[in-house]
């Protein structure tokens, strides 16, 4: 076999290529069409080389992507968390708003009643006192001491009821807490799972179904 000769055919920044010629009578008169495209680029003023040989290696751009893609999942992730808490918070700020109104509405129903009771029960019991003679009746109450009396007894309910109201305001905002803290907890687990289940392979969430089928199934004959 004759000797090859190693031709350079074109070169470039990024690399070269070469030609391997198997010398044989009357092999120069012949130029195969490969032969004849890679003249053709180093005839070029830019000695551009083939796509091919100048291509950029793949794997680091993928490794960006996913890197892109990861960094725009997690800041979804936390604007659809705080989105929830600023969603839970004004709702319970509404709430609340709503409930104060309720309470400080029925205060004034409440001391409008109350003032009501309290006319009623001193002209009663005026004229109960008009009717019966006192200065004759030993130990009985004066018109001012029964007032004074009603009057204590009328405030000291208020107050009980003002107390009752302060609790059962207390305990709602409590309760409204306790849910948005429930609803947020089960936001975060679900994306969670979800996160979980996107770093796996599509094998591993095949073998994760059939596990899940296969325990579901098992449990139901078993029983």
């Amino acid at each position: 076999m004759a000797p090859a000769e190693i031709a350079t055919i074109a070169e470039k920044e990024s690399g070269a290529a070469f030609e391997v010629q198997i010398k044989s009578p009357g092999s120069d008169k012949l130029k195969t069409a490969a032969r004849l495209r890679l003249e053709s680029y180093e005839k070029k003023p830019t000695t551009q080389l083939p796509t091919l040989l100048g291509a950029r290696n793949p794997a680091p751009l993928l490794k960006e992507q996913r890197a892109d893609k990861a960094r725009q999942a997690n800041e979804q992730k936390k604007e659809a968390a705080q989105r929830v808490r600023e969603e839970f918070k004004t709702s319970a700020e509404a709430k609340q708003k709503t409930l104060e109104q309720q309470l400080e509405k029925a205060g004034e129903n409440r001391e409008g009643t109350l003032a009501s009771i309290k006319k009623k029960a001193a002209q009663h019991i005026e004229k109960v006192i008009e009717v019966k003679d006192t200065s004759k009746q030993r130990g009985e109450m004066t018109a001012e001491e029964a007032r004074e009396r009603l009057q204590q007894a009328l405030l000291k309910k208020s107050d009980l009821r003002g107390e009752k109201m302060k609790e059962i305001s207390a305990k709602a905002t409590k309760h409204n807490e306790a849910v948005a803290d429930k609803v947020l907890q089960h936001k975060e687990a679900m994306e969670g799972a979800l996160e979980e289940l996107r770093k796996k392979t599509p094998d591993e969430r095949l073998m994760d179904m059939s596990l899940r089928l296969y325990e579901r199934h098992f449990v139901v004959f078993s029983d």
